[in-house]
């Protein structure tokens, strides 16, 4: 993966790129995180796909744009780098908030993805209701060590001592209880790349302002695979809000993992690896002769 400074205006995006063997397939991070998040699964994916893994903006080396940074803002860029950069269909793969926004792109071009794979999308959760969740702790906390972090190590102890509360029964504990220290470690890296207005627009319940994202699903044409990680494990999407997605997603193929936390690329690759090659292979690109 070489990576690469793209314009979109005034906007500047980091994007990792892998060699051309294969179609294209996007792939969107979460919040907090970059385009090295997806590092576990791209050793095989750039073997068989041309794979482009852009950084959102205020994420990795991309332009911080503060204040905006709500899913509308980050859904917005994607879609102009789809039409800017990738010339043919793809498939894109987005994860947590890069979920949401796959599936935005998915419904505003669908002339452009061929297929698209939502890895636990959070809905609502972090939303308007988000002081109410259980990731709000953690959130406002980490939002909270950011004005004074100067380095990783330093960093990386910080959110290791940092209270949180633990999903499956919402007890206080130390992050270090629910993360080991090397997952903790990069979370600390890209934190210290991230720009902090990111949080804030977070932790108010203002992530959604200006989208209504439920209603855009019912555009998505091609055909779409949702990863369900267990709440009780982490996993952000409502049992309630799975179903909603599924109503309204004309084509979608669910899987629910229990006992797998909310970022199942980190912790299950080999698992995420075969439910999306099973899924991809029963939607091959035609006009290509290269088979995902």
């Amino acid at each position: 993966m070489l990576e690469h400074t793209l314009r979109l205006g005034e906007r500047r995006l980091n994007c990792a790129v892998g060699p051309e063997n294969g179609p294209p397939l996007v792939l969107f991070h979460g919040v907090t995180r970059c385009w090295r998040d997806f590092s576990p699964l791209l050793p095989t994916l750039t073997e068989r796909w041309h794979v482009f893994a852009p950084d959102h903006r205020g994420h990795g080396q991309s332009s911080h744009m503060r204040p905006h940074y709500r899913v509308a803002d980050f859904a917005a860029d994607a879609v102009a780098f789809l039409d800017a950069h990738v010339t043919q269909p793809a498939v894109v793969i987005g994860h947590s908030l890069g979920a949401m926004v796959a599936a935005i792109v998915a419904a505003e071009r669908p002339r452009q993805v061929r297929a698209v794979i939502l890895e636990d999308p959070p809905g609502t959760t972090l939303a308007e209701g988000i002081r109410q969740s259980p990731f709000f702790l953690q959130f406002s906390n980490t939002e909270r060590l950011l004005p004074t972090a100067q380095d990783v190590e330093t960093l990386t102890r910080e959110l290791a001592n940092m209270e949180v509360q633990r999903p499956s029964d919402r007890v206080v504990v130390r992050f270090s209880e629910l993360r080991d220290l090397s997952a903790i470690r990069f979370g600390a890296e890209c934190l210290l790349q991230m720009d902090p207005a990111v949080l804030a627009t977070l932790v108010q319940g203002r992530w959604l302002e200006g989208l209504d994202w439920f209603s855009s699903l019912s555009k998505i044409e091609c055909p779409a695979l949702l990863l369900r990680a267990d709440p009780a494990c982490g996993g952000m999407l409502d049992e309630s809000e799975a179903r909603r997605i599924m109503s309204l997603i004309p084509s979608c193929v669910r899987v629910d993992l229990p006992g797998v936390s909310h970022s199942i690329h980190s912790t299950q690759p080999d698992r995420m690896l075969a439910l999306s090659t099973e899924f991809l292979e029963t939607h091959p690109f035609p006009s290509t002769g290269a088979q995902p």
